[in-house]
């Protein structure tokens, strides 16, 4: 791996992550201080899933739409370390505004609220992205049941990254 580019810490974070990968570990958690770059690891390490492992396709799980637009900055300017074009002119990366998930995305970002309203085949009104599912689900007392929709069948992701998880933990 091209240390170029990365901090210290980031570089520390890709490779503990291939580690874990490489030993069959189907969770990983990377805990990093806030503004040490976790957005452009998440990033880097897609590219490299993509690029050397073969993935199809990750999906980028965050907690609100902001971040969703801020993680499409990211991938939109993040230069890749062996040729230097940028992720986007390789591959295709799809902030879901909808539930249609384009087939030809490499890269899906998706809030969760979205995501499951994806898996019931519901559409999601657009102001329900804005606002933290944490700070929506307050009133629920049970855990939301999730069920098996065959429109995205198990393997349409082969990969999934959880931004803010500490948020999401249900």
């Amino acid at each position: 791996m091209n240390k170029e580019g990365l901090r210290e810490a980031q570089y520390e974070a890709i490779k503990n992550l291939e580690i874990s990968l490489a030993q069959n570990k189907p969770r990983s958690l990377i805990q990093m201080a806030t503004g040490s770059g976790k957005t452009y690891v998440a990033v880097a390490e897609s590219y490299r899933l993509i690029k050397y492992a073969k993935a199809k396709r990750i999906l980028f799980l965050v907690d609100r739409a902001n971040l969703g637009r801020q993680t499409l900055r990211e991938f939109q300017n993040y230069i890749t370390p062996d040729d230097g074009r940028k992720f986007t002119e390789l591959y295709n990366v799809q902030l879901l505004n909808s539930k249609v998930i384009d087939p030809v995305s490499k890269v899906c970002i998706s809030t969760i609220q979205r995501m499951y309203s994806i898996l019931k085949g519901e559409e999601l009104e657009e102001e329900l992205d804005e606002r933290s599912l944490f700070e929506l689900s307050t009133n629920i007392e049970k855990p939301l049941e999730v069920r098996y929709n065959p429109n995205v069948p198990i393997e349409t992701f082969d990969f999934i990254i959880i931004d803010e998880c500490h948020r999401s933990i249900y």
